[in-house]
Parts: C-alpha cells; structure tokens; sequence
C-alpha cells in the first residue's frame, strides 16, 4: 500500500513545510494573534491530527503475512498418572512421543498407505523401515 508521504521527495516535503512556515509568518500579524500563539494552535491541531490518523491506522488489522505453526500436538492421552502417549506434527512430519516423569521418547509415525485388494480397499501402516529418533 503506497502512501502519499512515501511518494514524495524529501525536496518537496521540505520545500511544503518552507511555504507553511512562511505563510504563517506572513498571516499571523493580519489577523491580531501573535504570531506565537497562532503556531502554538496549528502545532497543538498538527498533533491531535497525527494522533487520529495513528490511532485509526493501529485499529485495522493490516497483515501483512501470517506465520505458520511449526509444530502442534495433533492428540495426546494418558497411558498411566504419570505416562503419557503424543502424536506431534513438526513441520508436516508427525512424531509419536513417550513421555513420562523422567524419560520422553521421540519415534517418527509412519502415514497409512492404501492397499488394494479385491474385496475393498483397507488401511495398512508400513512396518518394513525401522527409524528411530532419540
């Protein structure tokens, strides 16, 4: 999202906040008001004015890129009061972990794999590969 102050040269802010200072140096005798006064009102108004604009612009939710969970327990479930069974995904692998109070074992659960049969197809876990991850 492009902005109009993004889009502006620094000579030509600079060159805008010269003619600003100078008609004011010019318009403050005309109207009666000290010059001190009429600057310390437009800076007052300058910055209530940047306060909405920020507080505006901090309500809406502009993201800009969602971050994505690099791990989450999928189930977890008690095995005994102090034993515990977690299936883990990291990173799109899943993990079993055995945990307990003074051990945890981490071994990589392997995906289903669909067989073919003639009657109907059934769900088969590959057991031929052994890895294990401590």
């Amino acid at each position: 999202m492009k902005t109009l102050s993004g889009s502006v040269s620094p000579r030509n802010k600079l060159l805008l906040a010269l003619g600003l200072v100078l008609g004011l140096a010019v318009l403050a005798p005309l109207g009666g008001v000290s010059a001190a006064v009429l600057a310390r009102g437009l800076l007052g108004a300058a910055a209530l004015g940047g306060l909405g604009w920020w507080l505006v612009r901090r309500g809406r939710a502009d993201v800009r890129f969602a971050l994505t969970e690099r791990m989450r327990v999928v189930s977890r479930t008690g095995l005994s009061q102090r034993c515990g069974l977690a299936l883990v995904e990291v990173e799109g692998s899943r993990y079993l972990v055995a945990f307990g109070d003074s051990f945890a074992e981490i071994r990589r659960a392997h995906t289903p794999v669909r067989v073919k049969t003639r009657s109907k197809r059934r769900t088969v876990a590959r057991s031929h590969e052994k890895e294990t991850l401590s």
